[in-house]
């Protein structure tokens, strides 16, 4: 095998061609797309750009935008007890502007035949979910002013909705402000009830005990003794009286809430048009889950568990330390105490479950609607904060009780039976005080219940009579910009779907052999050495030869492809440029040798050469092959001194009944050695498969890719066929580079040229 064959297949075995990089979308390719197709897509763009634009001019309605304005005021306002509850005010506002937004607001709203019957709710499925994401709420800068505010083609449908939402909302909370309070007021006057039935015990105890002590009523006289001494448990009594006060309170108000849920959920069940059960079966598992972990989270279980947890921890070091072990008295103690938390804890889940169900379900029912989960949320965090609140209390009170009645035992061991009256006397004072704390309490939310309202309405909304929108500027632009963009997008994509090579360098990456040149695009196909072109032609025309020599100077220069004879120029299909390039190469082996140079046109289906150079077509390669003529008499030698010609002839039979019976490799032997260059047009290779004897029988062959017209796919094919026939492709030649392109990548040098 000689040197040049193991060239060309080192450089084609780099990597296989099924392997090979797909041409990836840069700037570049980008950039060529558009210059290719930008005379099509221009056009179309102005056009769809019109048709669009118009469209939507036509379809466009002026869009009106009702707003009214309220107030909610950064505290609470009083008349006489100020509460000094801070760091809820965000929460406050974010709370009212989902209630405007919530189904309990909207869902009156949709019910009103007026607002049913608007052009936008008629037709929807779900009005509520649909008005919710129509509704704006929105504050005006750092102030408490808010708006709301809706937009509608109708201004008056505008105003009517905004006003109706406005009215909804005011009712809902005015209402629900009102019942929490006299809720709270009542259940407050029930505790009030029972208090004061135990201080009328205590006072009767009192009463009894002193008579029994002293004989008179502690409340006719004054008490003996030095009333200058204070007693060492007042200070622990105000606070005990103060966490119960406060404990009975958070009472209230949690129970009121749980009511307030509790009815929440009756609606919910007696909501019009519900069928079958309110839960699905999914939803009911979801809820037992849910109940689940409510129980498992609240306060009361978790400091059950811890102390069943520390009680165990207890269990296990006494088992060490104890001689009998398991069998210790104090074991079997310790395991009794262990067994009844148990069976308080499980006492405990199942005194909450019904509440914890009915949260879980509560829940689920609010998720069902998205503003109606995200208010419920809401209203379970106060609840939850409110009940750790109250178990706060509790733990407080117990705190207070037990530090109380040690201390009260200490002072009882210290004094006797002396003082027994005195507590008496101070259980009954904190009776009263607590009954007066939570009576004053009771005072204070009737006499607030005439407070100015937090929320307040500062101005309906009113039909409004300027458009908010008089041009549809933002969709005519999106509009004109969409469908400027269509074409040339499409024009990317089918260019990155066909893979039409456009530069070298990815028609090197993709076939992984060398691109040897660039040839210019040949302006004008004119027979060679005829005609009289104008400035601009010739100056094309020289820049053509020039690429072309610059092709001829790569292959006589290069030690691996300086001593070819034989070489045959190829492409994948037709119009790649492969007939310009054979017959101009053949020209400049000419010039640069001064030997004859023989250039066979082996293409007998569509010949050329003859009409390039303007001679017969006949004998030709075809009465050579067939035994019909000689070669020595079918050689043209009048066009050129030096170049010679071997014309197609014309065809009468299968090209492959000539190639096949080894008459090729015959001709070229016969061929006198005094042709210093042997080159050969073959026919494209992909279209006519005797193409692959042509090369094969040649030292060479020149793969000639037209730019912007071949295709990756289709270089690919003809590389891997040329290889599996045994042919030798040394190279490519990229085709039809515009003059400017090539200017401008390999600069220019003018010269002179004597025509002879």
């Amino acid at each position: 095998m000689s040197e040049l064959q193991i060239v060309s297949r080192r450089q084609r075995q780099i990597t296989p061609m099924a392997a090979q990089p797909e041409q990836g979308i840069t700037v570049h390719f980008v950039l060529g797309a558009l210059r290719r197709w930008w005379k099509i897509a221009l056009p179309i763009a102005l056009v769809l750009a019109a048709a669009g634009g118009t469209t939507v001019y036509l379809l466009f309605e002026p869009v009106y935008e009702a707003a009214a304005w309220f107030q909610i005021e950064e505290r609470t306002p009083y008349l006489a007890f100020e509460n000094k509850e801070e760091g809820r005010s965000k929460m406050f506002f974010q709370t009212q502007i989902e209630m405007i937004r919530s189904p309990l607001v909207l869902g009156p709203v949709v019910k009103r035949p007026e607002i049913a019957g608007a052009r936008e709710l008629i037709f929807r499925a779900d009005k509520v979910a649909w008005l919710a994401k129509q509704i704006k709420v929105t504050s005006v800068g750092e102030s408490e002013l808010f708006r709301i505010l809706y937009s509608s083609p109708d201004p008056k449908i505008a105003a009517a909705i905004v006003n109706a939402v406005t009215e909804s909302y005011f009712k809902l909370r005015d209402q629900t402000d009102v019942d929490r309070n006299q809720r709270i007021i009542d259940l407050l006057g029930q505790e009030q009830g029972k208090r004061s039935m135990e201080v009328s015990r205590l006072r009767n105890n009192l009463r009894s005990l002193s008579e029994q002590a002293a004989n008179k009523d502690p409340f006719a006289a004054k008490r003996e003794g030095d009333s200058s001494q204070k007693n060492p448990l007042t200070d622990l009594e105000g606070r005990f009286v103060t966490a119960q006060v406060e404990g009975t309170v958070l009472d209230a108000r949690i129970k009121a809430a749980e009511e307030a849920l509790d009815a929440k959920r009756k609606d919910a069940d007696a909501a019009p048009g519900e069928k079958g059960p309110l839960l699905s079966k999914q939803e009911i598992a979801l809820r037992d889950v849910t109940a689940d972990r409510i129980i498992e989270q609240s306060e009361e279980v978790r400091r059950q568990k811890g102390v069943i947890a520390a009680k165990r921890s207890n269990l296990t070091d006494n088992e060490r330390v104890l001689a009998k072990g398991k069998r210790s008295p104090v074991y079997e103690r310790l395991s009794s105490e262990i067994h009844d938390d148990e069976k308080t804890l499980e006492r405990l889940q199942t005194e909450l479950r019904p509440r914890a169900l009915r949260e879980a379900e509560l829940a689920i029912l609010a998720k069902r609607t998205e503003m109606g989960s995200t208010q419920l949320e809401r209203q379970m965090e106060e609840l939850a904060k409110m009940r750790s609140d109250r178990e706060a209390c509790r733990v407080m009170e117990a705190m207070f009780k037990d530090r109380y009645e040690k201390q009260r035992k200490d002072v009882e061991q210290s004094s006797g039976d002396t003082l027994e009256l005195e507590f008496k006397r101070d259980e009954l004072a904190r009776a009263e005080k607590v009954f007066e704390l939570i009576a004053q309490r009771a005072v204070q939310l009737q006499t607030e219940r005439g407070a100015p309202a937090r929320v307040r309405l500062m101005q309906p909304a009113d039909a409004p009579s300027v458009a908010v929108e008089l041009f549809p500027y933002r969709p005519m632009t999106a509009v004109l910009l969409g469908c400027l963009f269509l074409p040339f997008a499409l024009a990317v994509f089918w260019e990155r779907l066909v893979g039409r090579v456009n530069d070298p360098a990815t028609l090197e990456r993709q076939s992984r052999l060398t691109v040897l040149g660039e040839i210019a695009h040949l302006p004008v196909r004119t027979p060679i050495g005829h005609g009289s072109p104008s400035a601009r032609v010739k100056h094309d025309l020289q820049l053509f030869e020039e690429s072309i020599d610059s092709l001829r100077t790569s292959l006589t220069l290069s030690k691996e492809l300086g001593n070819l004879r034989v070489l045959a120029v190829t492409s994948a299909a037709n119009r790649e440029g492969k007939t310009s390039v054979a017959s101009q190469l053949a020209v400049s082996f000419t010039r640069a040798t001064g030997k004859p140079v023989l250039l066979i046109d082996g293409d007998m289906r569509c010949p050329d050469i003859h009409n390039v150079f303007g001679i017969d077509l006949e004998p030709g390669l075809a009465k050579v092959l067939s035994g019909e003529c000689r070669l020595e008499d079918a050689i043209v030698r009048t066009w050129s001194d030096l170049v010679h010609l071997l014309p197609a002839g014309r065809l009468d039979v299968n090209p492959h009944t000539l190639l096949g019976n080894g008459a090729w490799p015959l001709l070229l032997a016969e061929i006198p050695d005094f042709y210093r260059y042997v080159v050969i047009d073959t026919p494209p290779v992909l279209s006519a498969s005797e193409a692959l004897v042509l090369t094969k029988a040649a030292d060479a062959s020149l793969v000639c890719v037209m730019r912007d017209v071949s295709r990756a796919d289709q270089v690919r094919r003809i590389l891997d066929r040329l290889e599996a026939a045994g042919s030798r492709p040394i190279g490519l030649v990229l085709n039809g580079v515009p003059v400017k392109d090539y200017s401008y990548r390999w600069g220019e040098y003018s010269y002179q040229r004597r025509d002879d």
